[in-house]
């Protein structure tokens, strides 16, 4: 199979991108593809990016990258297209479906959606602690050591200010978790550390923390004890735990809804841009090369039929002239 991806504009833009990427990964599938500002007359799929600067003339096969139907205008301009073009392939269903609504060929619209780079790593989700620690247990610190027991590495880190905390940050780090402590309150870091936080947590059930209120004058989620003044804030609880295992359930939630928006989109990549495509190419040059093979089977069996009716009239011929007394046959 032999592609010409037809871009119209500069390279070095988002359709350029488009264009070269698709080429650079259907070579990987084993397809000769090139990009080029004319399609190409022995190319089996010319694909124009996009379809606002395609003049609409058939060449060979034509496919047309379908996105930004804004205007009516534009959507003159596709409906006339599709005349020629085998196909409309849009950036999502939803435009797809929006397009067969207003009058476009429903079979010719398809849609592949648009990858990303893979070069987004996610970060791990800050939490903060800004509590020191007593001798009594009275801020429950030893639920950060078996919290840390439960989660993923590569899920959270935590930044932590006030004394006290050495030892469990050692048990944390022993564990390859992220740590950032401040083992003394300093108030030009702190007010700096706040802000900088995804969620903000306190194990302790004395009244309430004081950085609870600094975390939500900063816009930032709670993770604290349902009691004291916390109770007293509207809305100022995030999420709400008495005990380890609410915590690590808070956790696993967390953690879960993060996976959830990294997955929505994990098949979203330039090979599977590619593989779909050479699908949707693949399936066009086999309905044409089926379209031919029925259009020799109609006419051999035609030409069968032709040769029968001219078998038939033969034979009325010889039999009329039998009729008639004549004694030649032919």
């Amino acid at each position: 199979m032999k592609i010409r991806i037809v871009n119209y504009e500069d390279d070095s833009w988002i359709l350029g991108k488009f264009a070269l990427r698709l080429c650079e990964n259907l070579k990987l599938l084993g397809v000769e593809a090139d990009v080029d500002k004319v399609p190409c007359p022995n190319a089996d799929i010319n694909h124009h990016i996009a379809y606002v600067y395609y003049n609409g003339k058939r060449t060979t096969r034509d496919t047309v990258m379908v996105t930004h139907v804004d205007f009516q205008w534009k959507l003159d301009k596709l409906k006339a297209q599709l005349r020629n073009a085998e196909m409309g392939i849009c950036m999502s269903s939803d435009t797809a479906a929006k397009l067969a609504q207003q009058g476009l060929p429903p079979e010719k619209l398809t849609f592949v959606n648009p990858p990303h780079d893979g070069v987004m790593k996610p970060r791990k989700l800050n939490i903060g602690i800004t509590s020191k620690v007593f001798e009594d247990g009275r801020k429950r610190e030893s639920m950060l050591t078996q919290l840390s027991e439960r989660i993923a590495l590569e899920d959270f880190k935590f930044s932590i200010m006030g004394s006290g905390w050495d030892s469990i940050v050692d048990s944390l780090k022993s564990r390859n978790l992220e740590v950032e402590y401040y083992d003394e309150f300093d108030y030009e870091r702190y007010c700096q550390l706040m802000p900088s936080l995804d969620y903000y947590l306190y194990f302790g059930n004395d009244e309430g923390s004081m950085g609870f209120l600094d975390a939500l004058a900063a816009g930032v989620k709670t993770i604290v004890t349902p009691q004291g003044f916390h109770l007293d804030a509207p809305g100022g609880i995030t999420f709400a735990f008495n005990d380890i295992d609410e915590l690590s359930m808070i956790f696993s939630e967390i953690a879960r809804e993060k996976r959830r928006l990294i997955e929505s989109v994990a098949s979203w990549t330039w090979p599977e841009y590619a593989s779909k495509h050479l699908e949707i190419w693949q399936g066009i040059l086999g309905r044409r090369r089926l379209s031919g093979l029925s259009k020799r089977v109609s006419y051999e069996l035609d030409l069968t039929r032709a040769r029968a009716r001219s078998v038939v009239d033969r034979i009325r011929t010889v039999k009329r002239r039998f009729d008639g007394g004549e004694s030649s046959l032919g």
